[in-house]
């Protein structure tokens, strides 16, 4: 395994913004950058990244959800340590004198036992498309759609064998049983243990997470009297057609970088697109859009070309596809290309480049072509009860994909034009969209984030929140021999703010210096990483409060901590007095004496104005 000093290298070499900024579009604010959260729906910015003097980690103020560059890459790539370990230093340029273990990995995770199997999948695919017999018709179909070796490169092409049993006989082994390929997708089993090519004789296209490892396969037939054209693996740990974008890896810095994403409905699409130097599109993999993929493309850009077909099918589909993606707050826009055409068609004809940005540039607003959708339907409806059904189902629609959680000015423009439409008040149209979001409200909601600051005893407010504060200016101090917390954390009385600074005094460095990526390390809870880096915001507030005087601010933490504690030991003394059968008068008098005696009534630490 690598040493800790190589994990602290390779943390040190990652600029979490950059690797961040590869996944969410994020925006500099004050001392942060943000942007929408990736681990859950995010409709408003609400994840802040923070690199700035000791600190270098994430916090998502609506789901909680915190860590470090390494944690990153495991919860958002899907990554083991030993994965993340190995995928940054090698992002970063730092060389690992020991690479971590990965047949250890492999026994240990199902997922490892994948990878495995996938990659071993990926370079069989491309070897034998290299070969001069096996590979002939994939390089054919390759020339004759005019595919580049640069694209066949990029996108990682190969060819699956003729055979029943080419891929099982080139990788079954000890390493690599049957059961892994099957749970890969790689071969198929039947009851009887009799196994086959899950792919053969097809043009062989991998499908990449958002980091660049396969995680399964599509596959086009060579032969076309064979079924069916087209053919993904089957969905597994790692793979979930519902939050998976073909091409995403290669398009996604081109996405942020236009602020528009173009997405298509094929492989060959895409890939004709990229030829093209057009290289901000990507595919859903023969299943419509969905909540995932509309929020994973709306964290990346503004707006979203959807290219669909012209006839009845692609007009439904973009039915479909238009509300999820505008409850995303993205600006959606339909383009039907000349004639009908695929992409892939279009660019290979001559001023096919140019008749497909000026296509893409005239696409209609995604607004205006749903509501005329509609309106053509209810031209077609038949009598009062048939527009009443069409405008019902359309609401039930838009609701069900969140359009009740879009942009207030949005949703008042639909109300709108529905009432419009409907020749009823936009109040009935509003009723019809509430009733119908309430409805659907079971299966749209998300898990609210646990609560901050839970504890297994009954704890007077004012402390718990004094403890806390206390901690919170403490990850702003520079080192002082007087806040020794290795010593003072057995004496809070939260268990939260106890395991908090349980962290702190084992994440300092022999100088005494603390990091927060350091401290995120030591908190084994999700829930206790998420308090400590809010408290490391609240922190920050308390110290701007006083004039940015971390020392003062620290100073009057103490005092109130110190203040709620006597507070605490009194009503403590009161409450065993009650409990007594004596209820001596005289140790009474000297409880209230001793409250009179610590002034007003205890708070935390001031806040600002407003917080």
């Amino acid at each position: 395994m690598a040493t800790r000093d190589e994990i602290e290298r390779v943390r040190e070499a990652t600029n979490l913004v950059d690797l961040i900024g590869e996944h969410v579009a994020l925006q500099p604010r004050g001392r942060e950058h943000v942007g929408l959260c990736p681990f859950h729906d995010d409709r408003r910015p609400s994840f802040a990244v923070v690199t700035h003097k000791q600190a270098a980690f994430y916090k998502c103020h609506a789901c909680g959800a915190a860590g470090d560059c390494f944690r990153f890459v495991q919860e958002h790539l899907g990554k083991e340590f030993g994965e993340a370990l190995q995928f940054l230093a090698e992002r970063a340029g730092v060389e690992l004198s020991d690479q971590y273990d990965e047949d250890h990995d492999r026994r240990r995770s199902r997922r490892g036992w994948l990878r495995k199997a996938l990659n071993a999948g990926d370079t069989h695919f491309r070897h034998l498309l290299d070969d001069e017999t096996a590979g002939t018709d994939a390089r054919a179909a390759i020339t004759a759609r005019g595919i580049s070796k640069e694209m066949v490169e990029r996108f990682g092409l190969g060819c699956a064998g003729d055979g029943w049993s080419t891929l099982r006989d080139a990788l079954c082994s000890e390493d690599l049983p049957d059961p892994v390929l099957v749970a890969a997708g790689l071969i198929k089993q039947r009851d009887d243990g009799h196994t086959w090519d899950a792919f053969r004789h097809r043009l062989i296209f991998p499908i990449h997470d958002e980091s660049g490892q396969p995680i399964a396969f599509g596959g086009r037939i060579l032969s076309e009297d064979e079924e069916p054209k087209y053919l993904n693996s089957c969905e597994h740990d790692l793979f979930h057609k519902s939050r998976t974008l073909y091409g995403l890896h290669q398009a996604r810095r081109a996405i942020m970088a236009a602020g528009r994403v173009i997405v298509a409905e094929g492989y060959t699409d895409v890939i004709a697109c990229h030829q093209a130097e057009i290289c901000n599109v990507v595919a859903t993999l023969g299943t419509s859009m969905t909540t995932d993929h509309a929020r994973i493309l709306a964290r990346m850009c503004d707006v979203a070309v959807l290219l669909f077909d012209g006839d009845e099918a692609g007009q439904r589909a973009a039915e479909r596809a238009i509300p999820l993606m505008m409850a995303h707050d993205v600006d959606v826009r339909i383009c039907v290309l000349p004639d009908g055409i695929d992409p892939d068609q279009l660019l290979r004809q001559d001023g096919g480049v140019e008749a497909f940005h000026a296509a893409v540039e005239q696409a209609s607003d995604a607004f205006a072509f749903m509501l005329n959708r509609l309106e053509q339907q209810l031209q077609n409806a038949q009598g009062v009860s048939g527009r009443q059904r069409c405008i019902e189902a359309f609401v039930d629609t838009v609701a069900r994909d969140g359009m009740n959680h879009a942009a207030p000015l949005r949703r008042a423009m639909l109300v709108s034009r529905l009432a419009e439409l409907a020749g009823v008040a936009s109040a009935v149209i509003d009723e019809l969209l509430r009733k119908a979001d309430a409805r659907h409200s079971t299966s749209d909601q998300h898990q609210e984030p646990a609560p901050a600051f839970a504890g297994d005893i009954e704890i007077a407010p004012a402390l718990r929140r004094a403890e806390l504060d206390l901690l919170a200016v403490t990850l702003h101090l520079t080192p002082r021999e007087d806040v020794d917390l290795d010593s003072d954390c057995n004496l809070l009385t939260d268990p939260t703010a106890r395991r908090i600074a349980r962290g702190i005094a084992d994440a300092a460095t022999l100088d005494g210096n603390l990091t927060m990526q350091a401290l995120l390390d030591q908190l084994q809870d999700d829930a206790d990483r998420s308090i400590a880096s809010e408290l490391y915001f609240e922190g920050r507030r308390m110290i701007d409060a006083m004039d940015g005087d971390s020392l003062a601010a620290y100073t009057t933490c103490e005092t109130a901590l110190t203040r709620c504690r006597q507070e605490a030991e009194s009503r403590q003394r009161m409450n065993e007095w009650k409990a007594s059968a004596e209820r001596d008068p005289q140790a009474a008098a000297a409880v209230i004496e001793h409250l009179r005696e610590l002034g007003p009534r205890a708070a935390a630490m001031p806040r600002p104005a407003g917080q």
